[in-house]
């Protein structure tokens, strides 16, 4: 029940396809900020149709009850209440528009976004970034799931240490405990996700954005070019061919002769 066949979301992708179809607001405190992305949704997504312009969170909430919109252009960092703290606001009032959020910096909170599957854009933004920004939203649009994306977003920054993986499955997504996670393991252009508690998952992603988007967690290390090990499953460590990690569900891990040495350090 509630759940869109495969034709209703094809309809939906082509519907949001069309010329002004996707309806857009920006908040952003910086006056030239916003004009260049308007200008740069203008060039390079005409299907966008900007409904308006906030320059702080206060006026960007009135833009969102008064249009709906399909998608925020969110800055983070602004005067007085943050982008972050807007995005509280709109979990809580169950509010169904896609949140992109552009920053400066790369900041703490970049990792959280790729492990909560929310997207973002870095200033200066580049024109292949905002057209791939773009071809998601129309891709999640079906889904109408921004909501549970934001709040494990919001659980990976208010905790110590993040603790939610969000992963695309046919749609939707799914929310993975970080610590039920054993390891990835890297198949090609794909990567397994192996958990203690249920089947492995596949994910069209590479080894090295889970080791960039999980580096403030130190408990997962990478042992080789193709695992990535959450480090509270091991059972114990070998030293045959060259090193082996034994974890506790009996599963070896190897260990590349580049990697033996950040291992051996965190096993002490």
């Amino acid at each position: 029940m509630g759940t869109e066949t495969p034709q209703e979301q094809k309809s939906t992708y082509e519907y949001m396809s069309e010329k002004g179809s996707i309806k857009a607001i920006i908040v952003d405190d910086s006056l030239q900020a916003r004009k260049l992305l308007r200008l740069m949704l203008e060039d390079l997504c005409p299907e966008v149709t900007l409904l308006g312009e906030a320059e702080n969170v206060a006026e960007g909430l009135v833009l969102i009850k008064t249009h709906e919109p399909d998608v925020v252009f969110l800055d983070i960092e602004m005067p007085g209440k943050s982008g972050l703290q807007m995005a509280e606001e709109l979990i809580a009032t169950k509010v169904s528009s896609q949140v992109v959020f552009t920053t400066a910096y790369n900041s703490y909170a970049i990792n959280a976004f790729r492990l909560s599957a929310i997207d973002y854009l870095l200033k200066p933004i580049q024109e292949d970034q905002l057209i791939e920004a773009v071809e998601k939203i129309k891709l999640f649009a079906s889904l109408k799931n921004s909501v549970e994306r934001l709040g494990a977003l919001s659980q990976n920054l208010n905790e110590e240490k993040a603790s939610v993986l969000s992963i695309p499955i046919q749609g939707g997504f799914e929310y993975l405990s970080l610590d039920d996670i054993e390891y990835f393991e890297a198949e090609g252009s794909y990567v397994r996700i192996v958990s203690s508690n249920q089947k492995p998952k596949i994910v069209s992603k590479n080894l090295k954005y889970f080791e960039t988007a999980l580096e403030s967690t130190r408990n997962f290390v990478r042992t080789h070019r193709s695992y990535l090990v959450n480090m509270n499953f091991v059972h114990s460590y070998s030293k045959s061919e060259g090193g082996v990690l034994l974890l506790k569900s009996h599963q070896n891990i190897p260990i590349s002769r580049e990697r033996k040495q950040g291992v051996l350090e965190y096993l002490k």
